[in-house]
């Protein structure tokens, strides 16, 4: 089965395409992360690989057509962010044929979303300051640290961008499954079963639910040796490592994120974070599917900020 993720991206798209892939490598599948489809891919040794250098210069039919010769023994592991798609500007006549073909040719469907949009906006404001789409180390951790304060207008039109993604999938996509960030992290093990079919697969591996994994693996990159990890889970956390290093080897996936920020750590580092809580609450009052009370709710945390 080839699998589709649906992203305005900053939705936890990238590391779901991972823990997907991670999954149907465990079960003895073969299977590819494509990453994204449309700014990039070829047919190498006849399976639909990443092909980074290609950017926008392959048309919708030219994918198509790759996908469609990419042998069936391999699962895809693929997504398509809406934001490409508007960079691209194809033809409407182009972008309809293309969408019914994946909409045929990928048998699971998964639409990434954010329960509390106004961290997902957050989230991509800050990406735009500080370069970073995702934390892959350290180094990337300390350039997102360093964002004080983002641009106001940049982040209501993230806010804009995100009900236009919410249309987009709904006009276009059909028998499509839900999977929000928040669940993905905090309930990682039922999400990865719901999607695949598999049930503990990572746990097997890993001797711990991968949504522990996840968080000692955040709590140990802001605090290091002050995280009071215990030595069990530092080896439990050296397993998923090394089970990633393993994945990137085999050129399975480009790498593996990280938990970036909290949304109590998006709180004490932008200074204007209630003037952008205030434009939110305007925002949202023009669409009732909006939940206006997650806005302050830190998942990680369980708790609100303010």
């Amino acid at each position: 089965m080839n699998y589709l993720i649906l992203t305005p991206d900053g939705v936890g798209s990238t590391i779901l395409q991972r823990l997907i892939t991670i999954t149907l490598y465990l079960e003895k599948h073969n299977v590819v992360n494509t990453h994204e489809l449309t700014n990039g891919i070829e047919l190498r040794n006849k399976i639909a690989t990443k092909n980074f250098d290609l950017k926008y210069t392959q048309s919708l039919g030219e994918i198509s057509d790759i996908l469609q010769n990419s042998q069936a023994q391999t699962s895809l592991v693929s997504r398509i962010a809406k934001y490409h798609l508007d960079n691209r500007n194809d033809p409407v006549d182009d972008c309809q044929k293309f969408y019914g073909f994946v909409n045929q040719h990928f048998g699971k469907k998964i639409m990434c979303i954010r329960e509390n949009i106004f961290e997902y906006a957050m989230s991509w404001s800050i990406r735009d300051k500080s370069g970073i789409t995702n934390v892959y180390n350290q180094n990337d951790r300390n350039k997102v640290q360093q964002v004080s304060q983002i641009d106001e207008n940049y982040f209501i039109m993230k806010c804009q961008q995100y009900v236009k993604y919410i249309e987009w999938v709904e006009n276009n996509f059909s028998n499509v499954e839900t999977v929000s960030y928040e669940n993905m992290i905090k309930k990682s093990d039922e999400v990865l079963e719901k999607v695949t079919g598999y049930t503990n697969t990572l746990i097997k591996r890993i001797g711990i639910p991968l949504s522990s994994i996840l968080r000692n693996e955040y709590d140990f990159l802001t605090k290091g040796q002050e995280s009071n990890l215990t030595k069990d889970q530092m080896r439990f956390l050296a397993r998923y490592k090394i089970l990633c290093e393993e994945i990137i080897t085999k050129d399975l996936v480009l790498g593996v994120p990280l938990k970036n920020t909290t949304l109590a750590d998006k709180h004490k580092q932008i200074k204007n974070f209630d003037v952008c809580l205030d434009k939110f609450y305007k925002f949202a009052k023009n669409y009732n599917w909006i939940d206006q009370s997650k806005a302050t709710y830190d998942f990680w945390h369980e708790t609100h900020v303010c």
